[in-house]
């Protein structure tokens, strides 16, 4: 904080309030003060790059799945249909004889015929937007890759510092003048040698610490599942914080007593009377129907979040 009242306002107190500070001034003391920030740039990049793979790699596997759905639910029910002797000989033998004005095989004919072309317009519509909405993210993926170490460029623009021809006419820090000290790498192992910001590099912030180790963890599981491992993508702070991470202190790692759900009586489970399978084969294929269309029907709304919350 020092190092930017220093370059901020001590050309005022000289007298020089129209200097702005040397690009190369800014550089380093923004580097020193954003110095734990930018080591998050490794583990985030890795995260980045692990992302995007997944969307090039993962988009044709997914339309291709739910394009498929349709067709393979109606392909399943005309298998029904042609093995219906069978069928009912199985749930004659089961669970009796069929009531007068039960289900007939023209039933699963109208459901096939009809879903298959409301299943087909509803979902040909979405897989382009859904295209669209991953390319959409893996770009800004790309542009935010360099995020954390381009910070101290974005703050020292000319809008603050001086531009190219006015080196030697910004504030170094102690007058009006070019500034000499080259500019510093990035990270807080650098700051050793900055010249305008006094860092502890031996003392790291552990909250950052802490963010590293769950980027490390995210790209680990992304990584998995591209492998076509079964992953969790649970809350990563017990991995992070738990016994023996070492890094957070123990104020900040300390957890509270675990919950234990009471135990309850198992509920009594009452028979109830046969019921006529074939009508519930037709209605619970009518079902998954739709709950696949109206799923594909909602994802315009579900992109438009998404993308929101990137900006």
């Amino acid at each position: 904080m020092g190092a930017i009242m220093r370059m901020t306002y001590c050309p005022h107190c000289r007298g020089m309030p129209t200097a702005k500070p040397c690009a190369n001034y800014c550089s380093n003391v923004m580097k020193g003060c954003l110095a734990n920030q930018a080591d998050l740039h490794t583990e985030w990049s890795h995260l980045a790059d692990t992302m995007i793979e997944v969307g090039e790699r993962r988009l044709d596997d997914v339309d291709s799945v739910i394009l498929s759905l349709p067709n393979q639910i109606s392909e399943a029910m005309s298998t029904v249909m042609d093995n219906m002797p069978i069928i009912n000989s199985k749930l004659f033998q089961a669970c009796g004889s069929l009531s007068e004005g039960g289900a007939t095989g023209s039933g699963f004919e109208g459901i096939t015929s009809r879903r298959r072309v409301i299943g087909d317009d509803r979902l040909g519509g979405n897989t382009n937007k859904i295209a669209k909405s991953v390319s959409d993210v893996n770009m800004k993926l790309k542009e935010m890759r360099p995020y954390w170490v381009s910070l101290p460029k974005i703050l020292c623009s000319d809008r603050v510092a001086s531009g190219t021809g006015a080196e030697d006419k910004c504030w170094n820090g102690m007058s009006r003048a070019r500034y000499l000290p080259e500019v510093i790498g990035d990270g807080l192992a650098s700051q050793i040698n900055n010249p305008e910001v006094e860092i502890d590099i031996t003392k790291p912030d552990m909250k950052i610490r802490q963010q590293i180790m769950q980027l490390k963890i995210m790209t680990h599981r992304l990584k998995n599942a591209l492998n076509g491992q079964d992953v969790d993508f649970q809350d990563t702070s017990d991995d992070v914080s738990g016994s023996g991470s070492g890094m957070c202190a123990d104020d900040m790692c300390s957890r509270g007593p675990r919950l234990v759900a009471p135990v309850t009586e198992q509920p009594i489970v009452y028979a109830y009377p046969p019921r006529n399978k074939e009508i519930d084969v037709v209605r619970q294929a009518d079902s998954c129907l739709s709950m696949v269309t109206e799923c594909k029907h909602e994802a315009p709304v579900c992109e438009r979040k998404f993308d929101k919350g990137l900006h």
